[in-house]
């Protein structure tokens, strides 16, 4: 099935040597150690997007025209890229990723996704599905639907294109691990702010069919042999040991749940119409990431019961002195400083001072030191460097 390209075949030695270096090593260590709970070092990540550095930064170098061939030297040359030119933590991914193949001809939840448009290219909305409570009797389960054959041929061209050089792992979750958000896009938020009010029942009738919906498709996909912890599934969790014989099970995994639609609901509301329905899937997995962007600083007196909960994020918007006096040392924490004050703010001693006030706050914790969210470089790449080696000092301070 093809011939090897000779440029990725380079890339993937490339991966392969530094991700077996001491110091790559030394990272996936340090990554063990925090979010294991063994060690209060701080260890430093910046999230950066791939897509991002292939728009605004590897100019010309990019050189396959052929779609999956791109797709693939862009994740291998910005892997390389990144652990020369950049200071952090973060551990080389000694693999290939792809998406699997997909089978699905019908909406995942039974209903056809409507949407309004203002014209030719201008604003749109999408229409609730939901939009009589009696709509809901419309829902269908979402089903696990993978093209066994189209994904290994896949696979088998991956490794053809880098000469078997490293692994291929294959994605093959379609669904995130936050059924407010479903509830949000089926229903809509401003019925939803309503129907809390006008309907709770309703709600929690809602929350229960998606839940039971996630349940039985990841379940499902367990069952086929679709789960894979070889390799993390989002960067805010780069690396983390695998406990033995759960290599392909839900137990061997993270989760990476929220609710970040739900931040205008109070903490009352959250704990009523949120929470139980998280706590059934973080319930699944081994151990769960929580991310959320608003405030949680009273939410967390919450979240903090969630099943398997190891790391909370702790957002720019959130003051972290409250929530690591709520929580306590029994979680790590992923500190993140404010990417458009590090991209676009007034100057470098912002940068440095404010991660050194929240890193502070969160001493003597087991935590991460983040960068994440920045959609844009806006040609000052220097001041996100810049941030990595202020990361690395408060680190060690």
């Amino acid at each position: 099935m093809g011939e090897a390209n000779q440029r990725l075949v380079d890339l993937a030695h490339e991966i392969k040597a530094i991700a077996a270096s001491a110091e790559h090593e030394r990272r996936r260590r340090l990554w063990a150690d925090v979010v294991n709970l063994r060690t209060t070092r701080p260890v430093v990540n910046a999230y950066l997007y791939e897509d991002v550095w292939a728009a605004e930064m590897a100019g010309d170098t990019i050189r396959s025209i052929d779609p999956f061939t791109r797709e693939i030297e862009i994740r291998l040359a910005f892997k390389v890229w990144r652990a020369k030119h950049f200071h952090d933590d973060c551990p080389i991914e000694p693999a290939i990723r792809i998406e699997a193949a997909r089978t699905r001809k019908a909406p995942m939840w039974g209903l056809e996704m409507e949407v309004e448009r203002a014209g030719e290219g201008g604003a749109y909305k999408e229409v609730p599905l939901i939009r009589e409570y009696r709509d809901i009797e419309r829902l269908r389960a979402p089903r696990y639907e993978i093209d066994p054959a189209e994904t290994a041929r896949l696979v088998e061209r991956a490794q053809t294109l880098t000469g078997g050089v490293l692994p291929v792992v294959v994605k093959t979750d379609e669904l995130h691990w936050g059924p407010f958000e479903y509830a949000v896009r089926l229903r809509g938020i401003n019925n939803l702010l309503l129907d809390v009010y006008d309907a709770p029942e309703f709600v929690h009738r809602l929350m229960s069919a998606i839940t039971d919906g996630m349940v039985s498709y990841e379940k499902e996909r367990e069952a086929a042999g679709g789960v894979s912890t070889d390799v993390s599934a989002f960067g805010h969790v780069p690396y983390d040991e695998v406990p033995k014989g759960l290599s392909h099970s839900l137990k061997g995994m993270w989760a990476y749940v929220h609710a970040q639609s739900a931040a205008s609901l109070s903490p009352e509301m959250y704990a009523e119409f949120i929470h139980p329905y998280n706590c059934r899937l973080a319930s699944l997995v081994g151990k769960v990431y929580y991310h959320g962007c608003e405030d949680l600083s009273k939410k967390c007196r919450t979240i903090k019961t969630l099943p398997n909960l190891r790391l909370f994020h702790i957002s720019p918007w959130t003051p972290p002195e409250p929530v690591i006096s709520e929580m306590g040392t029994g979680f790590a924490y992923e500190v993140h400083s404010h990417p458009t004050n590090v991209v676009l703010g007034d100057g470098l001693d912002g940068i440095k001072s404010e991660l050194e006030r929240r890193e502070a706050a969160a001493r003597g914790t087991s935590h991460v030191l983040t960068l994440a969210d920045i959609e844009t470089f806006a040609g000052h790449f220097d001041r996100v460097a810049y941030w990595a080696d202020a990361a690395q000092e408060a680190a060690a301070s």
